[in-house]
């Protein structure tokens, strides 16, 4: 066991590269071999993080982007089984180091790319008509229950983060305005694609408590409270309309 916790710490430090030549009689070629092996692993997740964040990477670029990669791989190291996993601690890594704060929406970019990553790989779920939600709901909206796609999220920044998302993930040029403020994001894949769509404060507040489990008239009342302007009516139009909706039932 102590050569495959030396084998394993070599993968992270060249330093302890030589810890594991007493346990094969001191063969430089075995420092050469975990080195080499080292590169490959650091090489590979750095793929990972390139594939899972095309839009940070257009952000910040390709060297900014490795220097990035090899400070969170010693950070964080490789532990979990899926290898698509490894970035998930990416955001919270960004919000720290001190290099990307002249960026302060690069962290919520992260987060916005990991939930379409979790979008694209959700379990495939059929997804209710406008038409056949609201004839299960009809006028009980107020016991009625919803079942939310496995592929739903949210996410709230100060920050246009869907413009910025945008904007980079369909490779457009020119500048792009960033006073517009913060935006509120759904992320879907009702069908074969990830929608990302930007709703309203109060669809974005009926979404978190439904998913919370709240009934759809619970929902809308702590929705109300804090909105007491929002327009009920488009806030189900949306609902209805986006995809997010498997399952209806009135208790």
């Amino acid at each position: 066991m102590r050569v495959y916790g030396g084998f394993s710490r070599a993968l992270l430090s060249v330093a302890d590269i030589g810890a594991l030549a007493p346990s094969k009689g001191n063969d430089a070629r075995v420092s050469a071999g975990v080195a080499v092996y080292r590169n490959n692993v650091r090489a590979a997740y750095l793929r990972v993080l390139n594939d899972a964040f095309p839009v940070v990477f257009r952000l910040v670029g390709d060297g900014f982007f490795r220097f990035m990669a090899h400070e969170y791989f010693h950070a964080h190291p490789p532990q979990a089984r899926l290898v698509a996993r490894y970035g998930d601690h990416l955001p919270a890594f960004l919000e720290q180091f001190e290099p990307a704060r002249v960026l302060p929406y690069l962290p919520d970019i992260a987060r916005l790319e990991i939930a379409w990553l979790k979008a694209y790989h959700a379990e495939e779920s059929v997804s209710l008509r406008p038409d056949e939600l609201f004839g299960i709901v009809g006028e009980h909206a107020d016991r009625a229950r919803l079942t939310l796609h496995p592929s739903t999220a949210l996410l709230a920044s100060p920050h246009p983060i869907h413009a910025i998302w945008s904007h980079n993930h369909n490779k457009k040029d020119g500048p792009l305005r960033l006073s517009q403020g913060g935006e509120r994001v759904l992320i879907v894949r009702p069908d074969g694609d990830v929608i990302v769509e930007t709703i309203d404060a109060a669809t974005f507040l009926v979404i978190e408590a439904i998913a919370a489990g709240e009934r759809l008239g619970a929902a809308v009342e702590a929705a109300l409270d804090q909105q007491p302007d929002a327009v009920i009516a488009e806030t189900m139009r949306i609902i209805a309309n986006s995809g997010i909706v498997t399952a209806a039932t009135v208790e």
